[in-house]
């Protein structure tokens, strides 16, 4: 390469099975791809990969067959590591074609056969980890890394032995970075002059929350807010019929909101789960939140996240077993009656958002090929 020239990179991002790997993997991406290089993102089978794959068609995708890792006595073990040792060969073929230097894992066991396939291929390997938690899969693909990004400082302290270890926030999914032109509140059919409260019960496992919301309807009725609630497609009816009891509650209850960036910026108040993705979404927008974790998250990482957004000012955290509709009304109203303390919790949580994650990601990329070429270089 000559001096002064910058280096092309071609980048395997795997980034598949969730939404949370998904959005985050195909940010970097579309920065690395901005940048020049060229980027290979690798995708399960699932039905949401291929949603979000037609969704960006400037990218290059890959389908393999990845498989969540079970139990250690299971007897879906073997199947499992059958399907690791065939997507990692399948990764290594993919790797070789495209003559990579850097392979990036964004979280999960789609990562770790594409992680192992690069090391074997001398390539650099990062792994990224949004919660402040680690999973299994995680702590298993960081030993093959060179560099592993966390999200969360509060997550470094898992990696002990880990030499280059590193807080880079978690990317936003680049459809809620750009500029809204519709107007939100009339997408809705909300009203602009009433607080809105934005609850996210479509996430999986969130029928605790759908249901004591349901509870507190007639005291949010009294309020005088408005809620957008997205309820999720297993309790849409059960919702709906709920708030159809309330006709003077203004309103907007959806299985789905396909276009979230509205509803976040119409969000005075969030009601949600304490998953890593939906924690960014709300720093980025600065979204005071009532949070309430999934009780049986591995490692009850939920609980972990939602402390840390606690702490620092920008949420309220309320374990579902100990939430009922009296609680949750309490508690919105401490929010959205006093301006104050929502604003001083919407600056709390604008700190938590770091806004050039998926610089930041791309950026270490870029050094980690940088570093493979004098390594290649060298060794010649």
């Amino acid at each position: 390469m000559a001096k002064g020239k910058k280096q092309r990179l071609h980048v395997i991002i795997a980034c598949g099975g969730t939404g949370g790997h998904l959005f985050p993997g195909i940010s970097v991406g579309e920065v690395l791809s901005a940048r020049g290089h060229d980027v290979t993102l690798l995708i399960s089978e699932k039905k949401i990969d291929s949603l979000a794959a037609s969704g960006h068609p400037n990218l290059k995708f890959e389908r393999l067959p990845f498989l969540a890792m079970p139990k250690p006595w299971s007897p879906k073990m073997l199947s499992f590591l059958t399907g690791t040792f065939k997507g990692m060969n399948a990764a290594r073929a993919i790797i070789r074609g495209h003559q990579a230097q850097v392979v990036l894992g964004m979280g999960g066991f789609t990562s770790l056969a594409p992680i192992v396939a690069g090391r074997r291929e001398k390539c650099r390997t990062l792994i990224h980890d949004s919660n402040a938690v680690p999973g299994k899969a995680n702590r298993l693909t960081a030993k093959f890394c060179d560099v592993v990004l966390v999200g969360l400082e509060a997550c470094k302290e898992h990696f002990p032995k880990h030499p280059d270890v590193r807080v880079v926030g978690t990317p936003v999914r680049s459809s809620l970075r750009q500029k809204v032109k519709d107007d939100p509140h009339a997408f809705f059919k909300l009203d602009k002059k009433k607080k809105t409260l934005v609850v996210m019960g479509g996430s999986q496992g969130a029928r605790g929350v759908n249901r004591v919301v349901c509870m507190a309807l007639d005291q949010f009725e009294k309020l005088g807010i408005q809620v957008l609630h997205i309820a999720g497609p297993t309790d849409y009816e059960e919702v709906r019929d709920a708030y159809a009891k309330h006709p003077l509650l203004a309103q907007h209850v959806a299985a789905f909101c396909h276009r979230m960036e509205l509803a976040y910026q119409i969000a005075d108040l969030a009601i949600a789960r304490s998953g890593a993705s939906t924690l960014t979404e709300l720093a980025w927008f600065g979204i005071p939140s009532i949070l309430v974790p999934y009780p049986f998250a591995a490692d009850d990482h939920q609980t972990k996240n939602g402390v840390i957004f606690e702490k620092a000012g920008a949420a309220k955290l309320m374990p579902e077993s100990g939430i009922n509709a009296t609680v949750l009304v309490d508690a919105v109203r401490e929010i959205l009656t006093n301006p104050a303390k929502a604003k001083a919790m919407k600056a709390a949580a604008q700190k938590m958002a770091v806004r050039d994650s998926a610089e930041r990601i791309a950026g270490i990329v870029e050094e980690q090929g940088r570093k493979q070429a004098e390594n290649a270089a060298a060794s010649k």
